[in-house]
């Protein structure tokens, strides 16, 4: 679920997140994607902060490419969620 977005920043929740070894996994292949210029996930809250540069991704290609990465560990990021923040 999005909990909080403006361009260039995202905050993201899931349960998923709480598992260290599937935390460890997302940043490592959130950190590969040109663009993404920060990644923080807390395990307590199962929460995930992206940053990244705008003129580089766009939010539908850092969308596309962060719903594909998380898909790969089972995480299902629904785009409807970002309507609603």
């Amino acid at each position: 679920m999005v909990v909080s977005f403006v361009p260039g920043r995202i905050r993201l929740r899931f349960r998923e997140l709480k598992n260290q070894a599937i935390c460890d996994l997302v940043h490592a292949r959130l950190k590969e994607i040109a663009g993404i210029t920060h990644v923080e996930i807390k395990t307590l809250t199962g929460s995930i902060l992206l940053e990244y540069d705008t003129r580089i991704l766009s939010t539908e290609k850092l969308f596309k490419l962060g719903r594909a990465e998380l898909a790969k560990v089972n995480i299902t990021l629904d785009i409807q969620d970002m309507a609603g923040s």
